[in-house]
């Protein structure tokens, strides 16, 4: 790449996230008022559903008033009422985590054209003074650029595994449950206790539907990242991780006594997130190791197994493997995001180790 070339393409990567700042503040404005209505609806359901409850309560206490037929109406009317409100409220919690999470990525789009201005700022008389003499970077624009690509790629493959577990999860799911609704609606003027029995199963259902759309949105942006910060948020994926993976993670933390800014908190979550699901999709190990140690002036954070590793300059060499992806990402999170420096080892039968050190921020 000619190196008065490299200008024009940070230029032209400006264009692409300047022109998705404009799309996401379109789609911001959109949910905001989605937000604002959802929340009309449910604020009107929840008081029709404490009428309705009244009115079962008065049905319960007074049984003998009633004929079959209205006891049946009674019921029907105050399960599909209630069906209805723990839907919306669903809706309504998702759509307020659309919310946060394109808030934050709106945040994060704005720092990195930050990023890009320093990029920019970079000169061919400054190459050397900038290289940081490995292969994740050539110093000058060049190597800024590749970076830019790098992030842009990952974001992609982000994108594309977001969307198949969507489809593959909380989407056909919910069909299955419209089809079960379905059944129950049916079997209702036919067999009331097996419409109720199905209506029992289809509760439990859903229950188990709710549990996954909160791991999946735990998955996409954690809370308690926000409440309780770093450590607390990575210790409770590290037991979610080690339950559904069957690997045991230990984690170690050693002088974090007080909170990070945030986008330090999540791009450093993302990192240990990152290592971790590259341990269980690729390591086939049996333990895992998280260690966060801070001292005056840098944070470092390793995560290490004792799978079956790789040879470290294969794997990145071969820019069409899924783990060098996963491998470049993290680079990015650490050296472009936060500035820090990012190291790999790892050998066949040995295991791997990452690292993560950058520097601490001070108030």
């Amino acid at each position: 790449m000619a190196e008065n070339d490299v200008p024009q393409d940070i230029e032209e990567v400006r264009s692409i996230y300047r022109n998705e700042m404009e799309r996401l503040q379109r789609e911001m404005n959109e949910v905001d008022v989605m937000v604002r209505q959802n929340s009309s609806d449910v604020d009107k359901l929840a008081q029709r559903e404490i009428s309705v409850s009244s009115r079962l309560r008065d049905l319960e206490v007074n049984l003998e008033k009633y004929n079959k037929s209205e006891i049946k109406n009674f019921y029907t009317t105050a399960q599909e009422v209630q069906m209805r409100l723990q839907m919306m409220r669903g809706q309504l919690e998702q759509l307020k985590d659309r919310q946060k999470t394109m808030n934050e990525r709106y945040e994060l789009i704005s720092e990195f054209m930050e990023l890009l201005d320093s990029a920019q700022g970079i000169t061919p008389d400054r190459k050397d003074e900038n290289s940081r003499g490995d292969d994740s970077s050539n110093g000058g624009g060049e190597g800024q650029t590749g970076l830019i690509v790098n992030i842009i790629q990952a974001q992609e493959e982000e994108r594309r595994r977001i969307s198949l577990q969507m489809h593959d999860g909380p989407a056909q799911s919910m069909a299955n449950l419209v089809l079960r609704a379905e059944i129950c609606q049916r079997l209702m003027d036919k067999d009331t206790d097996q419409a109720r029995a199905e209506l029992t199963s289809l509760k439990t259902a859903i229950n188990t539907m709710l549990q996954d759309i909160r791991k999946f949105v735990f998955d996409l942006h954690p809370m308690t990242l926000e409440d309780l910060g770093l450590v607390p948020t990575v210790r409770r994926f590290a037991s979610e991780f080690s339950e559904k993976n069957n690997l045991e993670v230990n984690i170690m933390v050693n002088g974090l006594e007080s909170r990070l800014p945030g986008h330090y908190e999540v791009t450093l979550f993302r990192f240990v997130q990152e290592a971790l699901n590259n341990i269980a999709k690729h390591a086939n190990a049996h333990q895992a190791r998280v260690l966060i140690n801070v001292t005056e002036d840098t944070l470092q954070i390793i995560v290490e197994d004792d799978g079956e590793g790789f040879h470290v300059g294969e794997t990145l060499a071969d820019d069409s493997r899924r783990r060098n992806l996963g491998i470049s990402a993290m680079r990015q999170q650490v050296e472009v995001m936060l500035q820090g420096e990012f190291g790999i080892e790892s050998a066949i039968g040995r295991g791997t180790r990452v690292a993560a050190t950058v520097p601490v921020p001070h108030n």
